[in-house]
């Protein structure tokens, strides 16, 4: 019956053992389960914050690490006792059990089982710091309880369109004017338009909160903020719409770095006889030369001398005198002259660059690209030395 005892407990060690897999695929499951948990309270108790005051600061902390670890441990052990049975009167006895070993018997039998079971599971969090992206969080979180009456989202200081707009298309014209639409730009996903509905949450104290466990709840200050089955959908869309905004960034636009050599009259010519080198970095849809510009009537006064300048040169290359050797760095002087008289007159059409350098953090400026890797396959356009030869 002993026997049977262990037996029965080195079995059971054996499939507690053999089972971390399962627990281990239990627990990764519920830890994954917890993620969306997580966003979903965030945005809850943002939302009873900003009921309590319109004019709040979001926050937002979304797990991008983490880790379900079940660990177990088993131990057995045992121990066997030999002695030599004795009688009264000295007399060995012999074969009065089955285990025996010659004269000696076994007279005890120990056995220790140890099982031992750890989980541990972990996220790592990364907090939202950047204050464009808290700002489009504030502007979302403004327009889902204005549909409740709860304030109006702000026209300026930020201006909450714009902010979409940017964000979405890249474009902050808030008036619709140049911008397209955002449900143009984003392929059917969840935008800030999806936020513009009916009221779909309830507002109240601690004690008119439904007593049911399945209701999302979220509270600040004595504010509670609970949501029914037909506000979920809802809640989903602003959550998505928030973690969209804590992951991603506006549109960035499209560049090209442009060097330029130039003269003594700040005009481009060749890297030999330059004086000078211009470096920028300008947005993809400006013209190169646009680099260059200068006021127009430093631009006139300019012509009217490279002009004269062909027309003194032209004077002295119809010179009998003027020898062959002459003639090709005359006519040289000329060719570089009228490249420049060329430049200078598209200058005068086209005037200077259309979009100004942003800083670093500004809005964007279009045109944009939120292709990844387009911008770097653009960011290497080096303008000509010299342009050619008007026709």
């Amino acid at each position: 019956m002993a026997r049977a005892k262990y037996i029965l407990c080195f079995c059971l060690l054996s499939m507690v053992a053999g089972c971390t897999h399962v627990q281990l695929r239990e627990n990764s499951v519920h830890e994954a389960t917890t993620v969306g948990d997580i966003q979903t309270q965030q945005v809850l108790n943002n939302l009873a914050m900003f009921v309590y005051n319109y004019n709040s600061m979001p926050y937002f902390a979304f797990p991008n690490q983490g880790s379900a670890i079940v660990t177990d441990q088993l131990s057995a052990g045992g121990s066997a006792g030999w002695s030599r049975p004795i009688v009264s009167g000295g007399a060995v006895t012999k074969k009065l059990s089955p285990f025996h070993f010659a004269d000696f018997l076994l007279s005890a039998l120990g056995l220790t089982a140890n099982a031992q079971r750890s989980s541990q599971e972990s996220f790592t969090l990364t907090p939202i710091n950047d204050p464009r992206k808290l700002e489009l969080m504030r502007c979302a979180y403004q327009l889902a309880i204005s549909n409740c009456g709860y304030g109006t989202p702000p026209r300026s200081c930020p201006d909450c369109n714009a902010r979409f707009n940017t964000f979405y298309t890249g474009d902050p014209d808030p008036d619709g004017r140049s911008v397209p639409k955002i449900s143009q730009m984003t392929g059917g996903t969840i935008t800030s338009e999806c936020l513009k509905g009916p009221c779909w949450f309830h507002v109240g104290c601690e004690k008119e909160v439904p007593d049911c466990p399945c209701i999302l709840v979220g509270h600040y200050c004595g504010v509670y903020v609970w949501v029914l089955a037909d506000g979920q959908d809802e809640l989903t869309k602003l959550t998505l719409a928030i973690l969209d905004y804590a992951t991603h960034d506006s549109p960035q636009r499209l560049t090209k770095d442009v060097t330029y050599y130039v003269d003594a009259m700040g005009l481009p010519t060749d890297q030999k006889d330059g004086v000078g080198v211009i470096k920028a970095t300008m947005a993809i849809n400006e013209q190169n030369g646009s680099l260059l510009s200068l006021p127009p009537a430093q631009e006139v006064d300019l012509e009217q001398q490279l002009q004269d300048r062909v027309k003194r040169l032209t004077a002295l290359l119809q010179d009998k005198s003027t020898t062959d050797a002459m003639k090709k760095n005359l006519n040289d002087d000329i060719e570089d002259a009228n490249k420049k008289l060329y430049f200078l007159d598209q200058q005068l059409k086209n005037g200077g660059m259309k979009e100004q350098f942003a800083p670093a953090g500004a809005a964007a400026v279009p045109p944009y690209s939120i292709i990844p890797g387009l911008q770097q396959e653009l960011n290497a356009h080096t303008a000509p030395s010299t342009l050619p030869t008007p026709q």
